[in-house]
Formats: C-alpha cells, sequence, structure tokens
C-alpha cells in the first residue's frame, strides 16, 4: 500500500516530532529547508533542497511531489510558504494566504485588532525609515521596535529616548525581510502565553503559561505552565476574543498562540502564530493535556478528522515547562550544572551542542533545553523565585 506523502518545510531539530508524528499517522515524508546537515532530514524518508521562506519554490516543490499535504515549520516565513502552496494545490488544513499572513506578520496583526478593539498597545506602521525617526521625535517612551517579520526576538529593541530610537529603527529595518516595522508604546507587565485549539471557530482548550527571559529580554527563555484555576477570568476572556477574531476572520481549524502582557488588571495582545511551537512546546504541553500535540498539529494541517484526537484532552494537576540552556559570555562551552532540587524537577533534556562548541552570541546561542514538572503551586513558585540560579554554563 502507498503511502501518502506529506511535505515538512524544514528539517532541524524542531521539526523531529512533526516528522515522527506524520509517521506514526501513515505518512511519508519529505522534508525541505537549505540546511542539508540538518538533523531533521535523518528521520524523514526523502530531503529536497527548498528555500522554506521562497513561495513559489515550496509551491514548485510540492506540485512537483504531488503531495497530499502540506506541513508548515517552527518557522513564521515557513508558514506563509505552506499556505501559500495549500491554496494553490487546494490542499486542506490550512488558512487563507491572507489569513496566515494577518497572523504571521505584526502589522497586519494590529491592524486587525484595532478593527475588532481588542486591547493591545497602538502600533504605528513604517515603510520609510525616515517616517520612522521623525514619529520618535513626538512619541511617548518606553517604545518598542519590531521587524514585522521574524521571530524569536531578532531585531527587537525596548527604547527610552530618541538616540535609541534611532539605533533600534535602523537595526529594525536591517533585520526585517520586507523592510516593515511596527512601533508601539512598550507595555511593563508578565508576559503569558496562550495557546489554544480552535475548532468550527470555537476553542476547544486552552493552555496558558507564565514566560520568561533570560538575557536576552526579547525572546523567551523559560516557559511553565498556570494551574487550570489561575488566571481564570483573564483566560475566559481572552478566549473570548479569540472566538471573536476566528469568526470575524473565518479561520480555519487548528492552534492559535498569542504572546500576552498583563499590567495591573488588564491584559494586552501582543502578538499571535499559527504555527508549531519551538523549543519542543508542544511536548510539555502534551505531559500536561493527554493529547499528544504534535500528532494533533499533523493531523489538522494534513486535513484529517481531529475529533478522537480532541476527545483525549485530559489537563492534569501538573505545571510542566521547558527552559533553554544559554550561555553567560561568548567562550568554549564545557558542560551545564543544576540546581541539585531542580534537576529532581527535570524529566527530558536536548542538548543541540557538545563539549568543545565556540560560543559566539550568548544572547542567542541556544545550546539545549530541558523539560521539567512541578508538583503544585507551592513549588512551581519556589523554583521560578531561584530561575536564574537553577542551572549554570561551565567553560574551559
Amino acid at each position: 500500500m502507498e503511502h501518502k506523502k506529506i511535505l515538512m518545510l524544514n528539517g532541524s531539530y524542531n521539526e523531529i516530532p512533526l516528522i515522527e508524528a506524520a509517521h506514526r499517522l501513515g505518512f511519508y515524508v519529505i522534508t525541505s529547508g537549505n540546511d542539508p546537515k540538518a538533523e531533521g532530514h535523518k528521520h524523514a524518508d526523502e530531503y529536497c533542497p527548498c528555500d522554506y521562506s521562497n513561495c513559489e519554490a515550496i509551491y514548485e516543490l510540492a506540485k512537483e511531489k504531488e503531495v497530499d499535504a502540506i506541513c508548515s515549520c517552527g518557522n513564521d516565513l515557513g508558514a506563509i510558504s505552506a499556505s501559500f502552496a495549500a491554496e494553490k494545490l487546494n490542499l486542506p488544513g490550512h488558512d487563507t494566504l491572507a489569513n496566515t499572513l494577518v497572523f504571521h506578520e505584526k502589522d497586519q496583526f494590529k491592524k486587525l485588532i484595532e478593527e475588532l478593539d481588542l486591547p493591545s498597545p497602538r502600533a504605528h506602521v513604517f515603510t520609510d525609515e525616515a517616517a520612522a525617526i521623525e514619529h520618535m521625535k513626538t512619541a511617548k517612551y518606553p517604545r518598542i521596535v519590531k521587524p514585522v517579520d521574524l521571530g524569536g526576538g531578532k531585531g527587537i529593541q525596548v527604547v527610552e529616548n530618541f538616540q535609541d530610537g534611532v539605533r533600534a529603527i535602523k537595526n529594525a529595518f536591517r533585520a526585517s525581510f520586507n523592510k516593515h516595522i511596527v512601533i508601539e508604546r512598550y507595555v511593563r507587565g508578565k508576559q503569558m502565553g496562550y495557546t489554544c485549539f480552535i475548532k468550527d471557530k470555537k476553542v476547544v482548550f486552552s493552555y496558558l503559561t507564565e514566560d520568561f527571559s533570560y538575557l536576552n529580554p526579547y525572546m523567551v527563555w523559560m516557559a511553565v505552565k498556570c494551574p487550570e484555576d489561575e488566571y481564570l477570568e483573564m483566560r475566559n476572556s481572552i478566549t473570548k476574543d479569540v472566538e471573536k477574531i476566528a469568526e470575524y476572520k473565518n479561520i480555519a481549524d487548528g492552534f492559535l498562540t498569542i504572546q500576552v502582557m498583563i499590567s495591573g488588571k488588564q491584559y494586552y495582545f501582543i502578538e499571535t502564530m499559527r504555527r508549531c511551537l519551538g523549543n519542543f512546546h508542544y511536548l510539555v504541553m502534551s505531559k500536561d493535556t493527554g493529547i499528544n500535540f504534535y500528532d494533533l498539529f499533523i493531523a489538522n494541517e494534513a486535513g484529517l478528522d481531529t475529533t478522537e484526537l480532541l476527545k483525549k484532552y485530559a489537563p492534569k494537576k501538573s505545571l510542566s515547562g521547558f527552559m533553554g540552556i544559554y550561555g553567560y559570555r561568548n567562550g568554549t562551552y564545557d558542560s551545564v550544572s543544576y540546581d541539585f532540587g531542580f534537576k529532581r524537577r527535570i524529566w527530558g533534556r536536548k542538548m543541540l551542542v557538545t563539549r568543545g562548541y565556540e560560543i559566539d552570541n550568548y544572547l542567542y546561542d541556544k545550546l539545549g533545553m530541558v523539560f521539567f514538572t512541578f508538583k503544585n503551586r507551592k513549588q512551581k513558585k519556589k523554583f521560578l523565585d531561584e530561575r536564574m540560579n537553577l542551572f549554570k554554563v561551565n567553560y574551559k
């Protein structure tokens, strides 16, 4: 019996659980991407070099291989290419290209939020560097400057004055693929991650995390589940807002994640995405919910019936999370030491480098990840209060 074929738009370590899920669901997996040495390709049935950010090239590859399904990767540009190709080939499981751009380009998402009058800092979008600098002359600080089309904190900066604002604008324009940037009021508060699954425009379940940064303030380094009864009123309000978005844009079934900032009693929508989350975050979420999120993601993007998978949702009292391992300076990596009490809570590790690796950009250079579970909110608070001391990178 010939297996149906699915095109996976990258083959990094982030895609390995997706590839394995696709195999469990009976697919022949073709990976793409520019790096033939990427770890994920070893797990696939076939590798075809192709830039996942090139919509036309991905479409041509999918057509040539006569695939039955396309799976976006852990990158916003890959999600856009997947939607572009799926729309042209009439494949199921994806938003329209127009909707995908709304959820993966910051300026379009901000426009949607304003149309629906949902809580979010007002955004100013610029395609001209001089106009952005002119705006900074009368702006109230602090402001945050972002490229509209990048994730992982790339090109983002919070600024407190005009001089820093000019530098941030130039940096954001250099980083942006589309040469679009957003400038908005910076909200100080607690950062949260709201992930949900939408079916028929309704939220079937949601998963809320507290998110933290390490030395790089613009990248999530650690995320831990909130108890089901915590922030309940806020979570219910966000769910209503998400369903309003789903109805207004007539979006496809699938996952949706929103970065939320809480300041006082008010929450603000910051960014959103509909792609697979990085850092093996779905592995952690699966442990707390009873559903294999990777199976669910693949099934949905392949247009399969997700009804039986969704029936497995059974949230547990456990509070799981992930933590990225980063150095505190550049240098030669040797090993990692962990706090003894925290080490007992760790149930999984994924190191991306080996001893002798040269760290040359410690703010972005992820060395690995650990996955852990806290038994209750008291234990969670104890370790989160000490989060900056839970591990130490040792140098040669």
